[in-house]
């Protein structure tokens, strides 16, 4: 037997041949093994793993990276050109979460409701600076007058045109008048300022409306009476006692106004203010009904806006033009609804819908 070693690129073998004479036939068996070199064997194991790990983790990386880019980095970038509008004052423009990553979504989102809040921030104070301006120069308006009036009667004492002690008497009395109706002005914008800047809490109770209707009308018949004029109810209407949820002493602001407006333009000798309530299944609603010259249909969307004088709405004088506005801002701060209806005829009915007990 023969042994050798044979080669051949990278392969290599153990030759062993036999030769063999079984008389007249001779023949020879040549066996090749193979040679393993373990060394070899795992260093080119390794270089093909090692770059197979390299092209791989090359691979993914440039993936990450377009996606990284395509869902992080330019929706990041672009929020942050977003972001600079903010700063600029530039509100107008919605920022998008759609189709974006939870992370940066949620920032998206919260970018955007931080721009919602800024814009609301913005218009309030826009309001407010407005509401400002037109209350000044309105209430100026309207202080005018008594002032102007008030100067008048002083200046008619001090030179003599009052020249008896009666006169004199008078001008002073129509003076302090005058001085009350300013100092109404004064408290009605007061008031308004802070129902229109929701700085005033209501404290809501289950108030008796029965008595309520009764106690007022006591309240102000000696007022009407004194001019002739008549404030009433329907007694058969409160025979049970109806409770409503409502800040009491709100709600006698609020119809103080209401009966003062109807007060205003029911005529002396025949004018009648009558007082009625009624139930829903949810709501006790009010109603103040006159018989006055009633308000024009053209009116009657604006009655409840500030300072805004109709003919039968708003009278000028001892008026500040924001009684109906007050009692519009405290009817609704106890979440409730105030509204009017004019029939053709003539007369006018206030009707308050309070929620029920």
């Amino acid at each position: 037997m023969k042994k050798s070693s044979y080669s051949h690129g990278y392969l290599n073998y153990f030759i062993e041949s036999e030769r063999f004479d079984e008389g007249s036939d001779k023949y020879e068996i040549i066996k090749l093994t193979p040679k393993i070199d373990i060394m070899s064997f795992f260093g080119s194991l390794f270089v093909f793993c090692a770059a197979f790990f390299i092209i791989t983790f090359v691979i993914a990386t440039i993936i990450a990276q377009n996606r990284n880019s395509k869902d992080i980095i330019n929706p990041i970038i672009n929020l942050k050109r977003e972001t600079e509008k903010l700063t600029n004052g530039e509100l107008g423009t919605m920022i998008a979460d759609k189709g974006l990553g939870d992370e940066v979504g949620e920032l998206a989102r919260a970018i955007e409701n931080l721009r919602l809040k800024l814009a609301d921030s913005i218009y309030y104070q826009q309001k407010i600076d407005e509401n400002r301006s037109f209350l000044i120069s309105s209430i100026s308006h309207d202080l005018k007058t008594p002032v102007t009036s008030i100067r008048g009667y002083i200046d008619g004492v001090l030179e003599g045109i009052a020249n008896t002690d009666e006169k004199k008497l008078d001008y002073l009395i129509k003076a302090v008048e005058k001085t009350k109706s300013i100092n109404t002005m004064i408290d009605d914008l007061l008031l308004y300022s802070k129902l229109d800047l929701k700085q005033m809490p209501f404290k809501l109770e289950n108030v008796n409306i029965t008595g309520f209707i009764h106690d007022l009308i006591l309240e102000y018949s000696y007022d009407f009476e004194r001019e002739n004029k008549k404030i009433t109810s329907e007694e058969k209407e409160f025979s049970d006692n109806v409770f409503a949820q409502a800040d009491l002493e709100k709600l006698k602001r609020a119809v103080q106004n209401i009966v003062d407006n109807a007060k205003k333009n029911i005529k002396s000798g025949g004018g009648i203010l009558l007082i009625k309530h009624r139930q829903t299944k949810k709501t006790v609603i009010l109603e103040f009904a006159d018989n006055g010259a009633g308000i024009k249909q053209s009116d009657l969307p604006h009655i409840f806006d500030r300072f805004y004088r109709g003919d039968a709405a708003r009278p000028n004088e001892g008026s500040s033009g924001l009684g109906l506005a007050i009692a519009k801002h405290l009817i609704e701060g106890m979440g409730g609804r105030i509204w009017a209806v004019s029939p053709a005829g003539g007369g006018a009915s206030f009707m308050i819908a309070l929620k029920k007990q």
